[in-house]
């Protein structure tokens, strides 16, 4: 039924991860103090949406063999959605991104520009990138980033309150898109699925998942002594260091699953923090 077909689509989706992208998109916007737009704001939330969705549901239709043995219960590899209608989904999402651009008081060749390479890097990432040890893990990690990058592009934006999320959110990813890897070592080998710790060693992609951690709570004080941010900010962060150990522990007892839980509450806690320094000061 068409129900059943839309609740697949909606899995298949992972909006969560669009959710987590809007956060880090308002936060953006926020942090840029650009001329602000409801409709540019909109048309960029709706297009993320409709661009991550795209990419979660053509990496399943690409992915539908691996998935039967790392993640069976997935709609496409469970049978609950067919394959011509997942091509469809996946077309109309693409026209939908673009077509926002359109929307009334938004930048309409910035729009176009900037969805279209963003759509053809997940293209390419799903095609041929995760395939490719490290290089997968790089790609997710600049998708992540790509809000703020967006944030930048707006008129009269300020691009340095920008450089230091944009850091913090790409070392967050790498290491959590590792720390995936790590989990998934038992069905990547039995489907000859290519990985940092299969192509290395488990221990060495450990180590260098942590480490992503660590360099990122070392470099916390940067903004404040560059003079970006208003002192408040350290302030601000203190929850980062007990999450950051936390993170550390589950990867050493080879929590992998709690490692990524934690650190997507790492990556969250650390935009509020953003906010919060800002406009206490």
């Amino acid at each position: 039924t068409f129900f059943n077909m839309f609740s697949a689509i909606l899995q298949m989706s992972r909006l969560g991860n669009a959710c987590i992208a809007i956060a880090t998109l308002a936060a953006g916007y926020f942090l840029c103090q650009a001329n602000f737009s409801w409709c540019s704001f909109l048309a960029d939330t709706i297009a993320f949406t409709f661009a991550i969705s795209f990419g979660n549901i053509h990496n399943d239709f690409l992915d539908i063999e691996t998935d039967k043995l790392n993640r069976p219960n997935r709609p496409l590899p469970a049978g609950k959605i067919s394959i011509r209608s997942v091509k469809i989904s996946i077309f109309i999402l693409i026209f939908l991104t673009l077509l926002l651009a359109f929307l009334p008081n938004v930048q309409s060749l910035i729009h176009l520009s900037f969805f279209s390479f963003l759509l053809f890097i997940l293209f390419v990432y799903n095609r041929f990138a995760k395939r490719v040890p490290l290089l997968k893990n790089l790609t997710v990690a600049f998708l992540c980033i790509t809000p703020l990058l967006r944030a930048m592009l707006l008129d009269s934006s300020q691009i340095f309150p920008l450089i230091p999320p944009i850091l913090f959110a790409f070392l967050y990813t790498l290491s959590r898109e590792i720390q995936k890897d790590l989990e998934d070592i038992s069905g990547d080998k039995a489907a000859n699925i290519l990985t940092l710790p299969i192509a290395t060693s488990e221990s060495l992609a450990t180590k260098l998942a942590g480490f992503q951690i660590l360099l990122a709570w070392f470099l916390l004080p940067l903004p404040v002594l560059l003079k970006w941010y208003h002192s408040t900010f350290l302030f601000a962060v203190l929850p980062m260091t007990p999450l950051s150990i936390w993170i550390l522990l589950s990867l050493h007892k080879k929590n992998y699953s709690s490692a990524q839980k934690i650190t997507k509450i790492i990556m969250i806690c650390g935009l509020l923090s953003l906010i919060l320094s800002q406009v206490i000061y």
